[in-house]
């Protein structure tokens, strides 16, 4: 079977670029093969094997190219040849019916999904070859190049290996580039297809209505009614009389109607207790958005849940007509359509329960957007069925019409309604004012103005699309927020202790309040992440996209996106994402129970627990790193390269950071200084809190937190008062009269600090007479203690039960005495003699006495 001309220039220069080394080695057919394999002169009927033949060369060893293509084949997992010429015509097939006249949209669609089916086989057929291509180049490799023109030849059989692997891997890079091919092919052909409908569709949007305003339109609708609703009657009425089982009908409609009441009375039981709240302010936000997922749920369950089961057990039951399964399925949906958006919408604004309301609101707006929601969902819901009806049982245009207009026009009142409706409350709890409404106010009013202008101009294909879209993408829209405001009560509850997900992770995870709050933020941003990708499809879905349209997008976007010529798959890149998260959890978990299940029975102290710890950590995230690069795909081979861009970094202007780096492995390593020791270094002195990547947490007395580089701990002095242990000393002065017996002043010194028990009695306490003093004996009180913290303390309580012990035995301490000599006691009586009692300027004599006593110096 030959491949046709197209592409043969492909399959021969696939064959060419495989290096002049493969060029040089020609294969021939042997001697008593069937059927021999030669190169063509026509070009445009050369197959793969052909092509993998043109290759020019003086001289050729033999070889079975029949076992050599049969092999290939059997590693491609199909006949490359005939799949080629499949592909070809079946690609040809959909570029002629592809330009043909009038495509209406079901064959559009068939061509589309005709195009998917070959593209589904050609990525799989490409798939198989990636694997033998690889091989076949690294054993082609392996052989070395071939010997150049004057130099001695090879040996016989590895010209022959060589001749065998070069034919392989031709006819694998004949496939490889046949299918690079086919996907181009495809991909034009899907444009097409995308060109045709957006043609078709846009002659039918802009086509006007004729006899929109003609008289024959409104004067008929009278008699119109009454045909379009007996061809409905006598529809429904055929189809139950020839129905098979009327009996299995009657019994799914029960099942129905029990299902309901069934389901009613779960809500009516359920809905109270989602919502009990036994506080005396309004329940926080995130109660009202856990709740409001189980009430929608609960109020929209029994009548969606019942049609749904309805429909299944009578189509189950027996094969509907097309017609009567479009009717019904059009009734389903319209039922399930004003059910759902009443359940949101009550929830959402909660008019008979204002604590509940997830959206700021006065009752008044409430109840007011509530009615006329509820009212939009009947009224479009009534319409379109009517208008699917209509068009099933082919009532008359002028009917379709007459519903078009008024509805149209009606849609867009309400709307305009919703939109004058002012909310009248201030921002609640935790929740903020829907601003992307605000936001959206213009466009909504282009969109009314649109639909009016449309309708009465006449284009009522196109006030319809626009109405629709205004009414089903705002939807959308408006349960994305819904959404969005879920995962914000989502991300309060983790940080709140009430809620169970908070309490949950305080417990089990040992998590306080602030580390909760700070997991909460990128929670969040995944999960509004997550809708918003979610969300798209559902509005492209609107604007006349197809499922299959919207797979190829994201499958380009999430797996085969290309910046220049490399592939990046942001798929890929978020699950090694996902994995380094959860190998680091597990390693942070593990580092925990290391921690209270192994150290602290142990007894270990808390500077090597926390040592053991940081270290555990370390690794845990360099394993972590290691199993997401590796799961990515990343070489780890590639990690020299970084380590060398690493290094040049370290050199302009990194060198501080990895040296307080190293200098903290170094501090958990040799353990010089411990969390827990009181240190002083660079002129601050206070106890180790943290040893982290870069710095070191110190907390002072004053309860300051300073934070000093790794690297001051290993270049500078640093004065650790618990490097060994935790024991210090407390020195106290002690001052007694000079005719206090110093022997027993002693021994009451010594006795007061071996009843402390807090002082240790090895080495003993020692009292030192140090000297004497101009009015006193001064002595000093030597004592060690256990625990370095206490010295203050210890202080405190050794000089209360000195100065009890003392006053006890009647010593007294020693106070400074300042002796005042009066050099001439004459002047000072003169000058006191003059301020007496009945002078009449005493006052004045007074002041001059003291004026005149300065002077003198007296």
């Amino acid at each position: 079977m030959n491949v046709p001309g197209r592409l043969t220039a492909q399959i021969v220069v696939a064959v060419l670029l495989l290096g002049t080394d493969c060029a040089r080695a020609q294969i021939a057919e042997p001697a008593g093969h069937s059927p021999s394999v030669s190169a063509q002169p026509d070009a445009s009927v050369a197959s793969p094997a052909a092509a993998a033949a043109t290759t020019p060369s003086a001289a050729q060893p033999r070889i079975d190219t029949a076992d050599i293509a049969k092999r290939a084949n059997k590693d491609a997992g199909a006949d490359i040849e005939a799949t080629i010429a499949d592909w070809q015509r079946g690609l040809d097939g959909v570029e002629a019916e592809l330009r043909s006249p009038r495509l209406n949209f079901s064959q559009l669609n068939s061509l589309r999904d005709a195009l998917q089916r070959f593209r589904s086989g050609v990525e799989n057929t490409s798939g198989h070859l990636d694997g033998p291509l690889a091989a076949a180049k690294a054993q082609l490799g392996s052989l070395g190049p071939a010997p150049a023109p004057g130099q001695p030849p090879e040996p016989d059989q590895m010209a022959r290996n060589r001749a065998e692997l070069t034919y392989y891997l031709g006819l694998l890079s004949a496939g490889k580039v046949a299918a690079n091919a086919a996907l181009l092919r495809i991909d034009q052909l899907m444009d097409g297809v995308q060109e045709v409908r957006r043609k078709n569709f846009s002659s039918y949007l802009f086509q006007p209505v004729p006899g929109v305003y003609a008289p024959e339109t409104w004067t008929q609708l009278p008699s119109n009614i009454p045909v379009a609703a007996n061809r409905i009657g006598d529809l429904l009425a055929g189809w139950w009389r020839d129905a098979d089982d009327r009996g299995e009908m009657a019994r799914a409609a029960l099942e129905a109607a029990v299902l309901a009441l069934a389901l009613i009375a779960l809500a009516w039981r359920g809905i109270p207790r989602l919502r009990r709240w036994r506080g005396d302010s309004p329940p926080p936000f995130w109660r009202r958005a856990s709740s409001a997922a189980g009430v929608i749920l609960l109020r929209a369950a029994p009548g969606i849940a019942s049609i749904l089961l309805l429909y299944g057990l009578i189509a189950q039951a027996q094969t509907l007509p097309d017609r009567v399964g479009r009717l019904f399925y059009a009734v389903a949906q319209t039922a399930i359509i004003i059910l759902a958006v009443s359940a949101l919408i009550a929830t959402v604004f909660a008019p008979a329960a204002p604590q509940w309301r997830l959206v700021p609101a006065s009752n008044r707006a409430a109840w007011r957007v509530c009615g006329l929601v509820v009212l939009l969902a009947l009224i479009y819901g009534l319409t379109s069925l009517i208008y699917i009806a209509t068009r099933i049982v082919q009532a008359p245009f002028a009917l379709t019409v007459a519903v078009a207009v008024p509805s149209c026009l009606l849609l867009a009142g309400l709307v305009v309604a919703i939109l004058l409706t002012p909310l009248e409350a201030a921002d609640q709890d935790g929740i903020t004012s829907p601003r992307w409404l605000t936001a959206l106010r213009l466009p909504i009013w282009v969109v009314i103005l649109a639909i009016v202008a449309s309708t009465l101009s006449g284009y009522v294909a196109l006030a319809r699309f626009l109405a629709q879209q205004l009414i089903v993408t705002g939807s959308v829209l408006a349960l994305i927020y819904l959404l969005l405001l879920w995962v914000d009560g989502l991300v309060q509850a983790l940080g709140d202790d009430n809620a169970a997900s908070g309490s949950w992770l305080r417990d089990q995870a040992g998590l306080d309040r602030q580390r909760r709050e700070r997991l909460a933020l990128p929670a969040g941003l995944v999960l509004k992440f997550a809708v918003l990708v979610l969300s798209v499809p559902f509005i492209m879905l609107q604007w006349g996209y197809s499922w299959p349209d919207i797979y190829d997008w994201y499958r380009q976007l999430f797996f085969d996106f290309h910046i220049a010529n490399t592939q990046v798959s942001f798929a890929v890149l978020l699950a090694s994402l996902i994995v380094f998260m959860l190998a680091y959890g597990a390693a942070r978990l593990f580092q925990s129970w290391l921690d209270s299940r192994i150290l602290e029975p142990a007894g270990i102290s808390g500077g090597v627990r926390e040592s053991i710890r940081t270290g555990g950590g370390y690794v845990g995230l360099v394993v972590a790193a290691v199993v997401a690069l590796s799961y990515a795909g990343f070489n780890l081979s590639n990690l020299a390269i970084v380590a060398g861009a690493f290094s040049v970094g370290i050199g302009l202007g990194l060198q501080g950071i990895i040296n307080n780096f190293v200098s903290g492995l170094i501090l958990l390593a040799e353990r010089s200084v411990k969390v827990g020791d009181i240190v002083l270094v660079g002129g601050e002195e206070g106890t180790v809190r943290k040893i982290s990547v870069r710095s070191t947490e110190i907390e002072t007395a004053d309860r300051a937190h300073v934070l000093v580089p790794n690297s001051s701990f290993i270049t500078d002095k640093v004065k650790n008062w618990t490097h060994r242990n935790s024991f210090g000393r407390v020195v106290i002065g002690v001052n007694v009269a000079c005719n206090s017996d110093p022997r027993r002043t002693r021994d009451i010194l010594l006795k007061v600090a071996k009843d402390n028990p807090d002082v240790m009695t090895t080495p003993e306490p020692s009292v030192d007479f140090e000297e004497f003093g101009a009015d006193s004996l001064n002595f000093k009180l030597y004592a060690c203690t256990y625990n370095l913290a206490r010295n203050m303390t210890v202080r405190t309580e050794l000089r209360m039960a000195i100065l009890e012990a003392f006053q006890q035995a009647g010593i007294r301490m020693a106070f400074l005495r300042t002796d005042v000599t009066m050099r001439s006691i004459e002047k000072l009586r003169e000058a006191v003699s003059h301020d007496v009692p009945g002078s009449s300027n005493g006052r004045s004599d007074s002041l001059q006495a003291s004026r005149r006593l300065r002077e003198t110096g007296g």
